[in-house]
Formats: structure tokens, C-alpha cells, sequence
């Protein structure tokens, strides 16, 4: 990508996370990193996956997310804002992309991966190996040691225990098995998990 493009970029997206939900701009550009990496080992599109990487949560941005807060983490998946989450960063991505004047067809490939991002079973089914890096990338920011500080940012320090961690935690060990498809993800993942101590 090309480096004045994405400083503009990141100069219109950023006011606008800032205005979502607490803690979601770091991850973006932590996101943006891991799919560098991933890139640099499996053959995706750059152009596609880093645009809808620094895209697929703008979607928050638009919606009302107290229900997908006051979730349990295994009823998350069920909230309705996160469905209009997918939905709406789908709209605002094209407007923005459109904006920049990105090819049309991108736009509509970047909007078809960011409609679906957190359903992994859908975009692995996709068979498109920039969505499954998309997918692999937003996941793997789950692990390690600042995927704990993420959760402890968006949802509490006080829910990194008891019955509400158990069960985030029984979710991170699923996804080991469920959430990633390239060998370069699967060998990070389980690095990650070490770190943060999910096998303890």
C-alpha cells in the first residue's frame, strides 16, 4: 500500500473510531500488523486485506453497542449491534473507499469480507485467502498479552475473573481450532495463547 495513501487514510479513519467504542483504534492498527506479518508468509492481496483490516470495525462507529457489551461472551455472537456493526462499516467503508477513489471492484470485495467479518465459518467458506487473512488477523489481536489488555480495556478489569473470563477464555480455546486455516496463523496463535497463559 502505498505510504501517502495510507496516512490519509489514517487521517479520515481515525477521528471516527475515536468517536466508537473504548480501545478499538490500537487494535485496528495492531490488526493492520498482524496481517503485514501474515502477508509476508501467505499469498494475499495487500491491497484488499490491509484496506478492510483498518475498515472492518468502523462499523461500531454507527451503532448503539450496549447490548453486545452487557453480553456474556458465548451470547456476543447473538447481539443484534453485531450484525449492524458488520452492516453499517460495509456502507461507510464503500463511502470512504469511494472517497479515495479506490477501484470499484476492490470496494465491493472489501464490503463483501467486512459484511461477514466476525462469522469465521462464513468467510473460511468464502474460500479467499485475503478474507481468511482479514479473519486470522482480527482473531490472533484476541491472544497474547495485549489481547488481554483489550479485553480488560473494552469490558473490565473485574471480568478477566470468575465465571464471565471462564468463559472467554473456554472461547480463545476454541478458536485455536476454529478460527485460523494458514500455518502461518495456526503457529502464531498457539504462540500467543502460551503467553497469555491459556493452557495454565
Amino acid at each position: 500500500m502505498d505510504a501517502s495513501f495510507e496516512k490519509r487514510l489514517l487521517e479520515r479513519i481515525k477521528p471516527l473510531y475515536q468517536k466508537g467504542r473504548d480501545g478499538d483504534w490500537d487494535p485496528v492498527l495492531r490488526m493492520v500488523k498482524l496481517c503485514k506479518y501474515l502477508l509476508e508468509h501467505e499469498n494475499g492481496n495487500e491491497d484488499i486485506v490491509l484496506l478492510t483490516a483498518y475498515l472492518h470495525d468502523i462499523g461500531w462507529t454507527a451503532v448503539d453497542f450496549s447490548d453486545f457489551n452487557k453480553a456474556t461472551p458465548k451470547v456476543k455472537s447473538n447481539s443484534s449491534s453485531l450484525t449492524l456493526h458488520m452492516e453499517q462499516g460495509a456502507v461507510i467503508a464503500g463511502k470512504i473507499l469511494s472517497d479515495f477513489e479506490v477501484d470499484p471492484d476492490k470496494i465491493k470485495e472489501i464490503q463483501s469480507i467486512i459484511k461477514v467479518h466476525d462469522l469465521p465459518e462464513t468467510v473460511f467458506k468464502m474460500n479467499d485467502i485475503s478474507a481468511t487473512l482479514v479473519v486470522e488477523a482480527d482473531r490472533l489481536d484476541r491472544y497474547g498479552k495485549t489481547g488481554l489488555a483489550r479485553f480488560k480495556t473494552m469490558f473490565g478489569a473485574d471480568k478477566l475473573k470468575g465465571v464471565y473470563w471462564e468463559e472467554a477464555r473456554q472461547l480463545r480455546l476454541d478458536g485455536l481450532k476454529d478460527w485460523f486455516r494458514t500455518k502461518t496463523a495456526i503457529k502464531l496463535s498457539q504462540k500467543l495463547a502460551t503467553e497469555m497463559g491459556l493452557f495454565d
